[in-house]
Parts: C-alpha cells; structure tokens; sequence
C-alpha cells in the first residue's frame, strides 16, 4: 500500500500519519482538485492583475503581494527558462512570512497579513490551513502533491476574464488618452472666445477634470461633445465687421449676382486696407518731411545736408515714380492686377497681393514704411515666384527687413 509522508517547513520536520495517496488530508490543497485553465506565463498573469487592480479593489501593495506569492510557484525549466503554469503545478504556496515579507520589498508581518486578507476578499487567493496553522507540502516519491499554505487557484481559474478585461482598460486607456489631448486643444481655442459666466467657468475646469486619474470614457466624451458645441455655436456667430459687410454688400433691386460679387470683393479690399493705407501714407508723409526741408538748407551745413539725404534713400522710393516698365517686371504681381493707375491703387493692391501670401497685416504696414510702395510689391513678387519653398512668410518678411 502506497503511503504519503508529509513534511512540516518550520522549527524541525514532524511526521504526520500515513495515509492513502489517493485520498487527501481534509482542508489541504492537491493537484488533483485544481481546477483545469488554459496553460499562462506568470508574468502574463500578472501583468493582467496590474491593469485591473482598479476593478479588483487591490492597492498597489497587495498587488506586490499577490506577485510574491507568483514568484514561490516551481516554473522554472531545465534550460532555465520560466515554464507556464499549468493545471500540473501545485498552485498552494507553503512559503513562511519571513520568506514573503522579503519577496515583498520588505512589507512587515502586519502588513502582509492585512493584505493577503484583502487578496482573498477579492477572490484570488483561499487559505488552506493545517491543524496548527503551518504551511508546509504533502510529499510523495519526493515530489510535492499537495500542501497547505495560500490557494492560488481561484486567480488561475479566472486567468482568461481577466486577460480579456486587461486588455479592455488598455484600449479605454489609449481612446481616454487621445480625447485629453483633444479636450486640451478644443479648451485652448475656447479660452479666445468671449463667453458667458457660465461657459468660461466650465472651460475653467476642464483642466482640472482631464488631470483626474479617475476620469471615464463618458466623462471625457461629454465634455468633449459641450466643448464642441461651444465652438460650433461662436463659429456660426457673425461677427461685428461680417455684419457691416453684409449690410454693405446687400443687393440692390434688379442687381445681378456678378454685380453683388463684385461688390463684396471691393468691400473686402477696403475693410483689410483702410486701417493700414493711411497708417502707410502717414508714415510717408512724415518720412517726406525732413527730405524736403533738407533741400532748403545752406550749403554750408553740406554735412548735415548728406547726412539727412543718406537716411532717406529708401523712403524716397516710396513717393518717388516708379517707371512704367515697372509693373511689367513684377510678372506674378501683374498676372493678377492691370496697371495701377494711382499711388492708392497700387498701394490697394500691394496689401490685398500681401494678404494672399499670408503676410500679417501690421508686417506688411512695417515693410511699406521701411522698403516703400514698390519695394514692397517686388519683394511679394519675388515671394510669389518661390512661395512653394516659404513655410513662414511673417518670419520670411520679418527677416528681410532685418537684413
């Protein structure tokens, strides 16, 4: 008749009677009542209990517990290598405390206690305790067949369920990830507009709500639909100078569409010019001066005289007539506009030309001012030829006038 020999792990080894192999010691864990699973890596297991731990109701230290007691289960191979638990390995862990608590990152008694009850609330672990409440194995030929200590098989039992809803965070996770940064994007457009009392408070707290780590998927989607609103609403509100254009522009009886077009691109080019033409005509007015006034001084102040007519050679250009194969040397500038026929028309079409190119208006009144009328229109023409290589054209301006 075959007999099991058990072995108690602690202050000396004891001898408990002998009993049949096919039966097995009340309240212990054996091999043959595990429950059967789909063979897993315990690091696979683990990393799934990680990412649940939230769902699981686990703190971050009895997570480290629970990756302890993995750590006692005999995986490793003859080549070395971890070998995936399967039904075959006795899943009852018979470590001490001590052992444990050192396996733990140094977690005291106490604590270890505390937290494999909190691992056995959440149904991953069952206490399979002896008479005397040692954990120790049942041998049999030399090899482990049961013991009693600390149950893993509940956790492997549900092994599958929770490699599914690890997976499940993940991708909320990701989704979760990409409406912050867009609820942060959305927040930064809303913060130029003028809102209520009501909208700028919410807008307020959003930087608050996507910095939460307890922030949901149905949070983070309705405040990504009310931002969203927010700036579809303002978006179709005309503004002040969209509704003096519209009443500028409103046809008259018996007008044709052409003739309303026209119209409303003539209203277009006042509105972006009459703010900066006269700024531009100003500062030439004003640079004018002191050329003119040079002209009256005796010649016997020449230093002066030189030194006066040297500061304005650029702004001379701006009032000075400009040749009429001029206009036919700017080639892009001429493809879209006829020959002005005026200093204002030309200056008309120098900003409207700028605004085109996508030059800010105050730079445009800045190189008008430095380069004149007509060193401005071949420095957008010379634009226009390479506007394929310009990704900048502000900094482009910004740096000619530097130079």
């Amino acid at each position: 008749m075959t007999h099991i020999t058990s072995t108690a792990v602690g202050a000396g080894a004891q001898d408990i009677c002998a009993k049949p192999a096919e039966r097995s010691l009340p309240g212990m864990g054996s091999i043959t009542q595990q429950p059967v699973f789909r063979p897993i890596l315990r690091r696979e297991i683990m990393a799934a209990v990680n990412t649940c731990s939230r769902d699981l109701g686990l703190r971050q230290a009895a997570v480290v517990v629970l990756d302890a007691l993995l750590s006692c289960l005999p995986c490793q191979a003859q080549d070395g290598r971890e070998a995936p638990v399967t039904p075959a390995t006795l899943l009852t862990v018979y470590a001490s405390n001590e052992t444990l608590c050192f396996r733990a990152k140094g977690l005291t008694d106490r604590q270890l206690r505390r937290h494999l009850e909190t691992l056995e609330n959440a149904g991953l672990i069952r206490r399979r305790d002896s008479t005397n409440g040692k954990r120790f194995p049942v041998m049999q030929h030399g090899k482990p067949i049961g013991a009693f200590g600390l149950d893993l098989s509940p956790l492997f039992a549900q092994a599958d369920e929770l490699l599914a809803l690890a997976q499940r965070r993940r991708e909320e996770a990701d989704e979760l990830r990409g409406l912050r940064a867009q609820i942060l994007r959305l927040r930064a457009a809303c913060a130029e507009l003028a809102l209520d009392e009501a909208l700028a408070a919410f807008i307020d707290g959003l930087r608050n709500l996507v910095r939460r780590t307890s922030l949901t998927l149905t949070e983070a989607r309705a405040a990504l639909a009310q931002l969203t609103a927010v700036l579809s609403s303002e978006a179709s509100r005309p503004t002040v100078s969209e509704q003096q254009t519209e009443r500028e522009i409103a046809p008259l009886p018996g007008s044709t569409a052409a003739e309303t077009l026209a119209a409303s691109r003539e209203v277009a080019i006042h509105d972006d010019t009459t703010k900066t033409v006269p700024e531009t005509l100003n500062h030439a007015t004003q640079d004018a001066r002191p050329v003119a006034m040079a002209k009256q001084t005796p010649g016997s102040d020449g230093q002066n005289v030189r030194h006066i007519e040297q500061e304005s050679d650029t702004k001379k250009e701006s009032r000075s007539p400009e040749p009429l194969s001029s206009w036919a040397a700017l080639t892009e500038v001429s493809a879209f506009y006829q020959e002005p026929s005026s200093t204002q028309e030309a200056t008309h079409i120098a900003f409207e030309f700028g605004k085109m190119l996508r030059i800010n208006q105050d730079i445009l009144v800045s190189a008008a001012s430095k380069l004149g009328l007509w060193g401005l229109l071949r420095l957008e023409n010379r634009m226009a030829r390479q506007v394929g290589n310009i990704l900048n054209p502000d900094a482009y301006v910004r740096s000619v006038l530097r130079a």
